[in-house]
């Protein structure tokens, strides 16, 4: 028996319906997903995942085919199976192949991608899968790249948010699961 059971629309509050059904229209899907769906009890995890959606994701800069690859990247490497196939999903409605997508799995180095949007998909993965090692030196290397301190701290954000929603979707799918 799961440990986590998906709350029904009656034990949701009326916040967290109005953030549901806002996600739903900007994503573009009809149903929230159970890794959301999980935490509906909880309106503070839903309003903190949704604002840093909103803020860390949603609201940047960079390009939507690069944001959806470096999510397949940091999904691929911390081995978050539902964010993995959310960006594959993304990708494919860019017309984006399974093998091409496997390809940029295989080989990250070798995108397919303007430089610039290369450079925020290889930073994004080393933020968000070695935050541990980065040293001042990357910064930098970062800025001589063309990065702003502002999209700096951009791509922090943008890689934080995924880090968390990953330890949100992998633990929900745990506490779902029937094993």
């Amino acid at each position: 028996m799961p440990f986590f059971d998906l709350p029904t629309d009656d034990e949701l509050t009326p916040q967290v319906r109005q953030m549901f059904e806002e996600y739903r229209g900007v994503a573009g899907t009809e149903t929230m997903a159970k890794t959301w769906r999980a935490f509906g009890r909880s309106a503070r995890i839903i309003e903190a995942r949704f604002k840093a959606w909103q803020n860390l994701n949603q609201q940047t800069s960079f390009a939507w085919d690069a944001r959806c690859i470096a999510v397949m990247l940091i999904a691929h490497t911390r081995r978050c199976r539902a964010c993995f196939s959310g960006a594959r999903f993304q990708l494919d409605k860019l017309g984006f192949d399974e093998e091409t997508m496997d390809a940029m799995c295989a080989a990250p180095e070798t995108l397919p991608l303007k430089e610039r949007d290369r450079l925020f998909v290889h930073y994004a993965l080393k933020i968000a899968t070695s935050a541990a090692d980065l040293q001042p030196k990357d910064f930098g290397e970062m800025a001589q790249h063309g990065f702003s301190k502002a999209e700096i701290q951009e791509i922090i954000g943008f890689a934080a948010y995924w880090t968390m929603n990953m330890v949100f979707s992998q633990a929900a799918l745990a506490a779902l699961s029937d094993d």
